[in-house]
C-alpha cells in the first residue's frame, strides 16, 4: 500500500507555465450569452468558479483547472465549461479528478500575494509556482496526488453518509399540505422574534486568532468572515438567525453555535427549533429583494419590517408546520442526494 504521509514525501516548486499547458477565456458580452446548461466560468471564487449556465459552446473540455485573477482562486473542472478571459485554464495529460482537487489546492495557497490591486492574469499564473510532492526522478508524483485526493474525498463522502444516516433515523416524514394550500398572514418581526440585536463593531486590525466564528455581511460560508479568538468587548450570540444590514443586505444565516456578530449583522432570536429558523430564514433572505447598498436595513427599519408566514385557525404563526415542512424537505434531500464512495 502506498505511504500517504506527506511529510514524508519530498516537495517541489514548478511553475506552472513549466509543468501545465497554459491557456485564456474569452470575453463574452451579456447581449451573446444564451440560456442553456453549460457552466460559465469567470472570476468567481465561490461555487467552483460558476457564475451562471449557458448555451454558448463550451470553449474547453473536462478534466482542466481554472484559476481567477483576483485571489489565484483556482477549481478542477469535471465538465465541459465555457470561460471568461479574467480566467486562466490549466491542465496536463496526467490530470484527473483526483490528483486535480490536490493541485487545486496547492495553488489556492499562493493566493494571498494577489489583490485588486494585484492582479493574476495568465502571464502571471504561468511564472507562479506550485509545490508538489515528487516521486524519485524529482518528477510530480500524479499517483500519490490521486491516491491521498481519492482517500480524503471517501472520508469525507464516508462521514457524510454516516452522518445522513442518523438524520434520517432520527426524524419522520409527515405528508403536508403545499405551501400555496394553506393560509398566510403578515407579521412584524419584533412580534416574531423575542430578541432583536445588532453586533459590535469590529475591525480587522483588532481581530485575534482564533476559533470562534465571526459573523459579517457575506453572502457567503452562513455569513462567516473569519474565525477570531476575541472575547471581549465583543457580542456573542448563539442558536439565532443573523440577518445582513449591508453588504449582502438580506443575507440571513442560522447559527446553532457560539459566535462574535459584527455591527453589519443584526441576530434574530426566539425560542425555535433548528428546521423552524431555516424555514424562518428562508422567508427573511427574500428581504433581499427591498435592499441593496443605497438602502441598507437599520435598525429602524427592521422594527418595522414585515414577513408573511404560515398561519393556524386562529391566526397565529403555524409553527409546527413551519418546522415540519423544512423536515420533510431535509429527508428529501438526505434520500435524493446520497453520494456513493467509489474507491
Amino acid at each position: 500500500m502506498m505511504d500517504l504521509d506527506l511529510s514524508k514525501k519530498d516537495w517541489v516548486a514548478f511553475k506552472i507555465g513549466d509543468l501545465f499547458k497554459t491557456r485564456k477565456g474569452t470575453y463574452l458580452k451579456k447581449s451573446m450569452i444564451m440560456p442553456g446548461s453549460n457552466p460559465h466560468i469567470t472570476a468567481s471564487a465561490i461555487n467552483n468558479g460558476v457564475s451562471s449556465f449557458i448555451g454558448n459552446k463550451t470553449l474547453f473540455p473536462k478534466n482542466f483547472i481554472t484559476i481567477e485573477k483576483v485571489r489565484l482562486t483556482s477549481f478542477y473542472q469535471p465538465s465541459p465549461f465555457f470561460c471568461s478571459h479574467d480566467v486562466s485554464c490549466i491542465t496536463h495529460d496526467k490530470l484527473n479528478k483526483y490528483n486535480g482537487l490536490f493541485i487545486s489546492s496547492m495553488i489556492n495557497r499562493q493566493g494571498d500575494k494577489y489583490s485588486y490591486g494585484r492582479q493574476a492574469q495568465l502571464n502571471v499564473v504561468k511564472r507562479e509556482t506550485v509545490f508538489l510532492p515528487v516521486d524519485i526522478e524529482g518528477e510530480p508524483d500524479w499517483e500519490c496526488m490521486e491516491a491521498y485526493g481519492r482517500r480524503i474525498i471517501n472520508e469525507k463522502i464516508n462521514r457524510y453518509n454516516i452522518y445522513s444516516k442518523n438524520i434520517l433515523k432520527k426524524y419522520k416524514f409527515i405528508p403536508l399540505l403545499e405551501l400555496n394550500e394553506i393560509k398566510w398572514g403578515e407579521f412584524f418581526l419584533k412580534e416574531i422574534f423575542k430578541e432583536i440585536q445588532r453586533g459590535k463593531r469590529l475591525t480587522k486590525g483588532n481581530q485575534l486568532a482564533g476559533d470562534k466564528p465571526y459573523i459579517s455581511s457575506t453572502g457567503y460560508n452562513n455569513g462567516i468572515d473569519n474565525f477570531i479568538g476575541n472575547s471581549e468587548k465583543v457580542r456573542l450570540f448563539s442558536n439565532c438567525l443573523t440577518l445582513a444590514n449591508s453588504g449582502s443586505v438580506g443575507a440571513t444565516f442560522f447559527h446553532p453555535y457560539e459566535f462574535v456578530a459584527s455591527d453589519h449583522v443584526t441576530h434574530l432570536k426566539g425560542n425555535f427549533t433548528k428546521h423552524t429558523y431555516l424555514f424562518l430564514s428562508s422567508v427573511l433572505n427574500r428581504l433581499s429583494n427591498k435592499y441593496n447598498f443605497n438602502r441598507e436595513i437599520n435598525d429602524k427599519r427592521i422594527m418595522r419590517e414585515k414577513i408573511m408566514l404560515p398561519i393556524l385557525d386562529s391566526g397565529q404563526p403555524d409553527y409546527e408546520y413551519m418546522e415540519q415542512y423544512m423536515i420533510n424537505k431535509e429527508i428529501e434531500s438526505r434520500k435524493k442526494y446520497k453520494p456513493n464512495i467509489k474507491a
